[in-house]
C-alpha cells in the first residue's frame, strides 16, 4: 500500500516548516488517474508539481486512499460546493 496521512486541521499541521528551507510548487498541481497503477491492479493517484527551478516532483498514493481524503474533507465541509459545481474533468 501507498500510504498518505489525511490532515483535517492543518492550520500549523507542519511546524518543522517554519526552521526548515522549503519550496513552493509555483505551476500549480496536476492530478491523474492511473488504472492498473497499483500491482493488485486497482487504480493509483499520481499527483505532479513542478518546482520554480523546473523539477518535477511526482507523489502516488491509492484511488482509494486518494477518495477517501475528498470524502474526509466533505465530511469536514459539507458546504463545500455550494457556492458552484465542482470543477470539471478533462
Amino acid at each position: 500500500m501507498i500510504p498518505m496521512k489525511i490532515i483535517l486541521d492543518g492550520d500549523g499541521c507542519w511546524p518543522d516548516l517554519a526552521i526548515k528551507n522549503y519550496v513552493e510548487a509555483q505551476e500549480g498541481m496536476e492530478v491523474a488517474l492511473l488504472k492498473g497503477g497499483m500491482a493488485s491492479g486497482k487504480p493509483s493517484v499520481a499527483i505532479r508539481l513542478t518546482l520554480p527551478d523546473g523539477q518535477v516532483v511526482i507523489a502516488q498514493t491509492t484511488a482509494r486512499l486518494f477518495c477517501s481524503a475528498g470524502r474526509a474533507f466533505m465530511a469536514r465541509h459539507p458546504d463545500l460546493f455550494e457556492d458552484g459545481p465542482p470543477v470539471v474533468a478533462h
